[in-house]
């Protein structure tokens, strides 16, 4: 692409809003090459240029870009609401957060992940859309399976968004660009885990057929696969919110978490990346490291030791490292990781009554940072729930865990949504409301 298309591509893209089409993202794999990334350098497409087959990895690595900045969005009221996070600035919004009240559509800084959200949501989905047409056209021909690959990418972000938006919100509005959509309904939100594991359930077809089957890609599907379905069993045990809970563990995708522990390296995660170079800053990392309106959780002690727990201290230190990630706006965000997967299996050994079992999954975990291990079964319940706390941080799945834990924090108040009716997540917001004339009780 010459440079006078690139300078009428960003020209149109400040003209419309638009951050898919002038999108360049990387994913970082630790420890070895990362086949989610185009293989080519791709830059900005024009909106004529979405029909060529020539823009399907700018289209994807656009997507990619949006599903990335939506997520980080998202993830700073999300963990301010937690125990991971704290407001220490002077915004009262961020302050409702912290003290559990979750529900008002009017929250200024959960309205403001709403664009962010449903571009990506948008963005991933027509990113399949797309690429699967360029695939199909090219049936019969030599170019037959050079789709292949980027295929399996675009299903595998448009799951990763819904996992996200079900996890996250209590309900959402699918819309097709200027069409608006019906809201799918507090009840009826787990559908997007079943749309995600539909879409994952695609790609591994696609790959395992492919004549150039991926390994790296098979890790990342698996493990997704493991958390969609853990993650729609957790939802299933919150909703409705505001229940009295008799069971608190799950047992779900254990068979998709042994298939990518087969494959995975011992501590291999899969990280969203964010550098000055690129359109986007992880926006989690400039509210604590940048504005300093919010921080993360300084220390936690681990219960079984009496040490300030090692996991929490390094993630903590690697994600306000401004030199090692280039500035005060660039901390990586984890998807998934070899300890998740550890730590579902784990969970359904406790959920099927084998404490021991845990134990030998979760004890040689702690091993790798030099904890103690814990003998007493009847302890194993308890261990498993800090071990998600530890090896979990800060990757959107603590609000969660502490609603079906029983655990709250002092910050927030009786009279809030966390407290009162535990499994609230966020509502439409007031952008949303105001726009689309299928809902309603904006103001």
């Amino acid at each position: 692409m010459n440079d006078n298309k690139i300078l009428r591509a960003l020209a149109w893209c400040l003209r419309t809003g638009s951050t898919l089409l002038f999108a360049l993202w990387t994913l970082t794999i630790t420890g070895c090459n990362n086949p989610l990334e185009v293989d080519e350098n791709p830059n900005s497409v024009l909106e004529e240029d979405l029909d060529d087959p020539a823009a399907a990895p700018s289209i994807v690595s656009g997507s990619l870009g949006t599903a990335a900045k939506g997520i980080s969005y998202a993830l700073a009221p999300y963990t301010t609401a937690t125990d991971e996070g704290r407001w220490r600035g002077s915004r009262d919004a961020w302050n409702q957060l912290d003290r559990g009240n979750l529900s008002d559509f009017n929250n200024e800084f959960v309205d403001a992940s709403w664009p962010f959200i449903t571009e990506a949501r948008y963005s991933t989905d027509k990113a399949i859309e797309r690429v699967a047409k360029f695939k199909a056209n090219a049936v019969g021909t030599p170019d037959a399976n050079k789709f292949d690959k980027l295929l399996i990418r675009a299903y595998v972000y448009s799951a990763l968004m819904r996992v996200t938006i079900a996890d996250m919100f209590d309900d959402f509005v699918i819309s097709d660009k200027k069409e608006p959509g019906q809201a799918i309904g507090s009840t009826n939100m787990s559908r997007l885990y079943d749309e995600a594991i539909a879409n994952l359930d695609k790609a591994l077809v696609i790959n395992q057929l492919s004549h150039n089957k991926d390994a790296e890609l098979n890790r990342f599907i698996y493990g997704m696969l493991a958390r969609a379905k853990h993650a729609k069993a957790v939802w299933l045990l919150l909703n409705p919110p505001g229940q009295t809970l008799t069971n608190r563990y799950v047992n779900a995708g254990t068979d998709d978490a042994t298939a990518a522990l087969a494959i995975m390296a011992k501590d291999y995660r899969w990280q969203l990346t964010y550098s000055s170079s690129l359109l986007f800053y992880n926006e989690w990392s400039y509210e604590v490291n940048s504005r300093g309106e919010l921080d993360v959780i300084s220390a936690i002690k681990d219960p079984f030791d009496n040490v300030d727990d090692p996991r929490i201290l390094a993630e903590t230190a690697d994600f306000k490292d401004k030199t090692k990630y280039g500035g005060d706006r660039y901390s990586p965000f984890t998807v998934i990781s070899e300890r998740e997967m550890q730590l579902i299996l784990a969970e359904a050994a406790v959920a099927a009554g084998n404490n021991q079992g845990a134990l030998d999954i979760l004890n040689p975990l702690r091993a790798r940072n030099t904890l103690k291990p814990v003998t007493d079964v009847a302890q194993a319940g308890a261990l498993l729930q800090h071990e998600r706390r530890a090896n979990l941080f800060m990757m959107g799945r603590r609000l969660a865990d502490m609603y079906r834990f029983g655990i709250t924090v002092a910050s927030w108040v009786p009279t809030s949504d966390a407290i009162t009716r535990p499994g609230t997540f966020f509502p439409i917001t007031i952008s949303e409301r105001r726009a689309n004339p299928n809902l309603t009780g904006g103001r």
